[in-house]
């Protein structure tokens, strides 16, 4: 027998804003911030060595980066990142800001989004060319920049019908370099689009095992070229051809291994294995293709090595993962 699935409500920003209000200062930030020259020095050290730094934490963090602050390289509540091929980290803020670091955390540019009076984005990915494609949630479209922060165009509008969004969330590229984009708020489906910016068609709204995509808030593509959908507010994950057919879909709400509390993001790791960030469960969890949780990493927590509402991940060069650990304004690195 199907277990029934719990009924929650899908948190908002909002929510978290409000219960959030007075922990900015915390002295996490201030923390990062005052001890960023010793990791540094360190990093350099074994660059010139050609040693791997130590973990900072017996659970494998290797170095953490930001801090509360609207300056280059702090954050006001860091909501999605994303890399490049050549190992550059991109993360978007609640001040709508993006910013790009070095795969060593060091502050290298800051841009804008164009219109923040709305809201600000929630999701990004970066094109195998180089663009940086922005989830432009409330402006219910998709904005492109150069890696520098240069507008390159923008696709889609406000409403359901083709080539419409509401409140998009996610970006991926396929090989073949059609674009997929999620979206929630009544739409809640992904739409594919041409390589010139084309509206190709929309998949994701009938009912998969009883229930409707419900904020599909993460999506990757793995090596089989599969789209991976982290159905959030399901506390799912779903995988799709390209197409948009349903080939699986596992998950149910709960804390346990195999379980998801509001997955906020997905990547596909080196080994085509599944990683899930757990943006209530306060965790990362690892699976195998069949659904099989594999291991997870993480607890709540304001201490280096804990989370407190990560709303992303994704994996950088050497096989790192950095996290976006919103509520505690920084960015932990993991060797996992």
């Amino acid at each position: 027998m199907r277990k029934a699935r719990r009924k929650t409500r899908c948190p908002t920003d909002s929510v978290w804003a409000s219960t959030s209000a007075n922990r900015y200062s915390s002295p996490v930030g201030r923390f990062i911030l005052s001890n960023r020259g010793l990791s540094t020095a360190v990093g350099l050290l074994c660059a010139a060595s050609g040693c791997e730094p130590p973990p900072l934490t017996p659970n494998g963090v290797i170095d953490v980066f930001g801090g509360v602050g609207l300056g280059p390289g702090a954050f006001s509540y860091p909501r999605a990142i994303t890399s490049a091929a050549d190992g550059s980290i991109f993360v978007v803020d609640k001040s709508g800001r993006v910013q790009r670091f070095g795969a060593d955390g060091e502050f290298e540019a800051l841009w804008r989004m164009p219109k923040i009076t709305q809201g600000k984005p929630v999701g990004l990915t970066v094109h195998p060319d180089g663009r940086v494609f922005v989830a432009d949630t409330h402006c219910h479209r998709v904005s492109i920049f150069d890696r520098d922060g240069r507008p390159l165009g923008t696709f889609g509008r406000e409403g359901a019908g083709p080539g419409e969004f509401l409140l998009p969330t996610d970006v991926a590229i396929d090989a073949d370099g059609f674009i997929y984009v999620s979206e929630y708020q009544g739409n809640d489906r992904i739409s594919k689009w041409s390589p010139d910016l084309r509206f190709v068609t929309s998949f994701g709204e009938a009912p998969i095992q009883g229930l409707r995509l419900s904020r599909p808030a993460g999506l990757d593509i793995d090596r089989e070229q599969t789209l991976w959908v982290a159905d959030a507010c399901n506390h799912r994950i779903v995988r799709f051809s390209l197409d948009g057919e349903v080939l699986a879909a596992f998950g149910e709400f709960g804390p346990g291994p195999g379980q998801l509390r509001y997955p906020y993001d997905i990547a596909i790791a080196p080994d085509d294995t599944i990683m899930v960030c757990e943006y209530e469960g306060n965790r990362l969890q690892w699976f195998d293709k069949t659904g099989r949780s594999l291991r997870t990493w993480g607890r709540s927590g304001r201490n280096v090595g804990e989370l407190f509402a990560p709303w992303g991940a994704t994996y950088g060069p050497k096989g790192r993962v950095y996290i976006v650990d919103s509520l505690n304004s920084r960015i932990q690195v993991v060797q996992p």
